[in-house]
């Protein structure tokens, strides 16, 4: 039960009735009426309305598939992506109660055979380790490979990959039962990639009936329990108006599909209007969730489009937001963007090859429907405009630049630009919705287009672990004071209170933030970021009101080889695999007292990164001190230097 605190300060800031309609949920989860709303039913009870599905052909072959290849081959050995990249050996067929990140059959969260599955509101999302390791499969994120491969390829074995697959998995998971029908967007992922398998592969007869059944089922588990995910203020509401416009127009002649499109658009127009902000941000406050936000748009334009229905205004006018603003912070010549907030390891259309972070096929693909033009030049990431705009091809080429300075207010996020080198801070003004990590004022780095200091992800929404601790502010590229979070973690996503700060643009060009989240402690800090002359940039923070405290700035840095200097005021490593050049991040201040390296600390967080999900690599962590002063200025240049 939350504190009384906990309990005012969440009313205050999410609002009585998002409160209320939460509590309403939970005790008509408790009370059996959510499970009366999706019943537990046989496949076969279900009626099979004639389906329409739109096919999808990609124009002649322009890219090499060897990678897709490869991985429809593996998925054939019973290996699968797990998260967007890491591989886990799970079987042909595999087990889909498993959990698949502890690859222990104990842990099937309460499910054991199938004659007592269990309907899906009475398991716990956490009883048998993090659900995401049970879910990830059952998101179908291997029919994308299975159908570019056969699309590509032309090889039967793939088709006939996915229809097994699909065929256990309905054998398995009947309508509301088990672990894999907990969650309405895991539902809608599932759907989207059963339609476009289907659209690439065709329909055989025989699997027509079944077909028709799994989406009336899915339909139904999205409408029963819409109004939950649109309470959520985030994706899942999105999301799942998206499953349910799918659902309804794959099955044109079912007796509900006219309702459910008619309340999935109504919902989803309001649910875009308070949700992407005027610049384009999003609500979740994440780099990875805004993809699945454009991917969800992309999908809808798509697919009404495929059935004939003029796309809505509104859907257009957001979707070219959206695209503009994931589209600032993308480097054109590899694709990174800063990773900033939750990363759950989704990528909803996997639609061209390429790594897990790079949001040039997103972006592509967003710039061809929303735009009508290509933002890129031409490579694999073309691909996923090829799939879902037939007309990709005639469509002009923008290759727009990054802009040398931008500021998403409304989103909180400053970026400067000097060449190939780059600095974003997460500059919040005030949260509009719940804060996703304590980040404010974080500062990433890029120099010659690789990343010298970064965020450090999120790495698991449920782990006892010490890398849950990437989410907190000690661990972002900022300042804490006597080991205080300037948010406190209430749950496993919400922070109280939310901190509220200022912006404003200083001479040169550059931008000073500040946030509150200290002022209980007395303490007042801005930061202030501009470019440096030379090349590079420099980070100026400003603290008061410190008299008696400790002080500590963190800094997480790439893996590379650093050398601290003798007189603890500079680091170097070589920037580069020819090593000729060498990043500098040197600092001076009043006050300063001691400053460390760490890299791979074996008792916290410190000097790791997780880029995907559930899984962490090395990285490198500079430490900063200093004590009892009651004002520091603190100076940190980053730049090259030959």
């Amino acid at each position: 039960m939350p504190s009384l605190r906990d309990a005012v300060e969440t009313v205050a800031h999410l609002g009585p009735g998002w409160v209320f309609r939460r509590a309403r949920y939970a005790m008509g989860r408790r009370l059996g009426l959510v499970r009366q709303s999706t019943p537990a039913v046989t496949w076969e009870s279900l009626r099979a309305p004639s389906l329409r599905v739109a096919r999808l052909r990609v124009a002649a072959p322009e890219w090499d598939f060897a990678a897709v290849r490869q991985e429809a081959e593996a998925i054939l050995a019973g290996k699968f992506r797990l998260f967007s990249d890491a591989t886990v050996a799970a079987g042909f067929l595999p087990d889909w109660h498993r959990n698949q990140i502890t690859e222990d059959s104990g842990q099937r969260t309460e499910d054991r055979g199938q004659s007592d599955i269990k309907h899906w509101t009475k398991i716990s999302d956490f009883g048998g380790g993090d659900i995401k390791g049970v879910w990830e499969l059952s998101r179908f994120p291997w029919a994308f490979p299975l159908a570019r491969a056969y699309a590509h390829l032309n090889d039967p074995k793939f088709a006939a990959a996915f229809w097994r697959l699909f065929g256990d998995w309905c054998e398995k998971n009947p309508p509301n039962l088990g672990p894999n029908w907990m969650c309405g967007q895991e539902a809608t992922f599932r759907l989207m990639a059963v339609a476009f398998a289907c659209g690439v592969l065709g329909v055989p007869d025989d699997e027509r009936e079944r077909l028709a059944r799994f989406v009336v089922a899915t339909g139904r588990r999205i409408a029963g329990n819409l109004d939950y995910a649109l309470n959520q203020q985030n994706n899942h509401g999105v999301s799942e108006c998206v499953g349910l416009i799918t659902a309804g127009l794959l099955l044109p002649e079912h007796d509900e599909s006219g309702p459910w499109l008619r309340r999935a658009l109504a919902a989803l127009e309001r649910q875009l209007a308070e949700l992407v902000y005027a610049d384009g941000g999003f609500s979740q406050h994440s780099l990875i969730y805004h993809r699945v936000l454009l991917h969800d748009l992309c999908w809808v334009r798509h697919r009404l489009a495929a059935a004939g229905l003029e796309a809505p205004a509104w859907l257009d006018a957001t979707g070219k937001r959206a695209t503009d603003f994931l589209a600032a912070l993308i480097e054109p010549l590899t694709g990174a963007a800063p990773l900033y907030g939750t990363n759950d390891g989704a990528n909803v259309l996997p639609l061209a090859d390429g790594e897990f972070t790079d949001c040039r096929p997103a972006v592509q693909l967003a710039s061809a429907l929303f735009h009508r033009a290509l933002r890129y030049a031409p490579g694999p990431w073309d691909e996923a405009a090829a799939w879902l705009v037939p007309e990709w091809k005639s469509l002009p080429r923008s290759e727009d630049g990054l802009p040398a300075r931008w500021h998403a207010t409304d989103a909180g996020i400053f970026q400067l630009v000097r060449g190939r080198d780059r600095l974003v801070m997460r500059c919040p003004t005030r949260f509009r919705h719940r804060p996703a990590q304590a980040d404010m004022l974080h500062v990433d780095v890029w120099l010659d287009g690789r990343a010298v200091a970064a965020d450090g992800g999120s790495f698991s929404y449920n782990s006892g672990e010490r890398f849950t601790a990437l989410a907190a502010a000690r661990e972002h590229n900022v300042l804490t004071i006597d080991g205080v979070e300037p948010m406190r973690k209430a749950s496993r996503f919400l922070y109280l209170p939310w901190s509220t700060g200022t912006a404003a643009a200083t001479e040169g060009g550059g931008l000073a933030a500040s946030h509150d989240g200290f002022r209980t402690h007395g303490v007042a800090w801005t930061r202030e970021v501009r470019p440096r002359r030379g090349g590079g940039f420099v980070v100026i923070d400003r603290v008061t009101g410190a008299a008696g405290k400790r002080l500590r700035w963190h800094w997480r840095l790439a893996d590379w080889d650093w050398h601290l200097n003798p007189e603890g005021k500079e680091i170097t490593a070589a920037n580069g695999p020819d090593g000729s050049s060498r990043a500098v991040v040197r600092w001076t201040g009043v006050g300063v007292s001691t400053s460390k390296l760490i890299r791979v600390d074996p008792a916290s967080a410190s000097g790791w990164r997780s880029v995907r999900y559930g899984a962490v690599e090395p990285a490198g962590a500079l430490v900063i001190l200093a004590d009892n002063q009651d004002a520091v200025e603190l100076v940190t240049e980053f730049f090259s230097a030959t």
